[in-house]
């Protein structure tokens, strides 16, 4: 297993989100994946500005993970459709 530099942290939220994601098996490995690329370097996603001010996003089609950098943790805060997640 590859050794991650940075740790997940998971919000109720977020949980709750991918809950609703379960029903499609694609998209949840699609998740996984992408969260393990945001892990070994989320840097790499753009910081944004607006209601997200501070937070960065990843896009998986036409959904988005927001998380935030929070010393040596990766908190991923929401995963939503793109139409909400910037809510």
């Amino acid at each position: 297993m590859i050794e991650m530099p940075y740790k997940e942290v998971l919000t109720k939220l977020f949980l709750d989100d991918v809950k609703d994601a379960k029903k499609d098996k694609l998209l949840l490995e699609r998740l996984h994946k992408k969260m393990d690329d945001i892990l070994q370097n989320p840097e790499h996603y753009p910081v944004k500005h607006y209601n997200l001010k501070g937070k960065r996003a990843a896009h998986i089609g036409s959904f988005v993970i927001v998380f935030k950098i929070v010393g040596e943790d990766v908190v991923f805060l929401k995963f939503k459709h793109h139409d909400h997640a910037y809510d």
